[in-house]
């Protein structure tokens, strides 16, 4: 340890698994067939509901113009498609067919990797593993939020 780092403990080796996570999953989206960007809008579309730019930047926690050019690549790229309901003043959007089968494959691709790396923790032990992976990300996103209150 030097003076950059903290004390050795929990949260220091939560903070390096942490780090290495991050790059391993750097990699593994590297294979991906979507961007990371389009392949979180179309998590949320993945539902069969349209929405508005609006509503797909609320639920991404993105800035509105943020969005508006992401779906913009999105449609570009041809894995979404705008339409304007009938009496709507508003476009949304919705996963286009060739949008669907990227998705599909990249979750597959996705899901191969993730059962592959559980199969490391005994079978018996994978439940109670992601109850408490699932409680400590909820921890750190409260926490993340209450330092960043005045």
């Amino acid at each position: 340890m030097n003076s950059l780092t903290p004390a050795e403990g929990p949260a220091r080796t939560a903070i390096c698994v942490a780090a290495r996570w991050a790059n391993v999953r750097r990699g593994v989206e590297g294979g991906q067939l979507l961007r990371v960007a389009d392949g979180r809008m179309l998590w949320l579309l993945r539902d069969g509901q349209p929405r508005t730019l609006r509503q797909l930047a609320e639920e991404l926690d993105s800035e509105q113009s943020t969005v508006n050019r992401q779906v913009h690549a999105a449609l570009d790229s041809g894995i979404i498609v705008r339409f304007r309901p009938q009496d709507s003043a508003s476009y949304v959007v919705t996963m286009s067919d060739e949008g669907e089968a990227r998705f599909r494959s990249d979750m597959g691709r996705l899901t191969s990797v993730y059962e592959r790396a559980l199969a490391v923790i005994p079978e018996q032990e994978q439940e109670r593993f992601l109850e408490h992976l699932g409680a400590f990300v909820e921890g750190l996103d409260e926490a993340s939020r209450a330092t960043l209150v005045p």
